[in-house]
């Protein structure tokens, strides 16, 4: 027993080479499952970057487009309160019937009754109606329209109706009369464009 003993002794470091070379096999083959673990995710994890790379491209297009629509928005904000600010900041009455007296005055348009009416309210003016009454020509409503057509002030002919007079002709154009209801208009100084951002 004691040679048996002396023997192991002898030979320990083959029994810890052999545990050594074991415990290494058991690491390696540990390792060995683990890097083909992973080595079959990478397809799965390439797909998944893949998608994600497109999902963060579009991202960055929306964004782009996004920068590029407020940048519009933007600019057509400001078309639209610089056009608003052409109209004058008040409709003044006195001023915009005698505009229409003097031109049916020049125009020879008889029996006119000019009243003013209410205003109404837009998103972006308000404007106000003006009832005008008269008899004359065809030719005499239709310039005096085309005048108020090439006026400075902006001007919209809302209606308009001829009907034929019942006095007898004087000359070789029918006598009518006109009624049109011709708006004015102001901006509105409660609106402010919304830019949504």
């Amino acid at each position: 027993m004691k040679d048996l003993g002396n023997k192991i002794i002898s030979n320990i470091h083959v029994f810890i080479l052999l545990y050594g070379c074991w415990t290494a096999y058991g690491l390696w083959s540990e390792h060995d499952v683990r890097y083909t673990e992973i080595e079959n995710e990478i397809p799965a994890l390439t797909e998944e970057a893949v998608k994600l790379n497109s999902k963060v491209k579009e991202i960055d297009d929306f964004i782009k487009k996004a920068e590029e629509y407020k940048v519009r928005v933007e600019e057509v904000a400001k078309n639209i309160e610089a056009v608003q600010k052409q109209l004058p900041a008040e409709t003044n009455d006195s001023q915009i019937l005698s505009a229409f007296q003097s031109e049916m005055k020049v125009l020879n348009i008889k029996d006119t009754i000019m009243e003013p009416k209410g205003e109404e309210q837009s998103t972006y003016f308000i404007s106000k109606d003006y009832l005008l009454k008269g008899n004359g020509t065809f030719l005499q409503f239709l310039i005096f329209l085309e005048r108020i057509g090439s006026a400075a002030r902006i001007y919209n002919v809302k209606s308009i109706k001829l009907s034929t007079s019942g006095t007898t002709r004087k000359g070789r154009f029918q006598i009518i009369n006109g009624e049109t209801t011709i708006q004015a208009y102001r901006f509105n100084p409660n609106f402010r464009v919304e830019r949504g951002f």
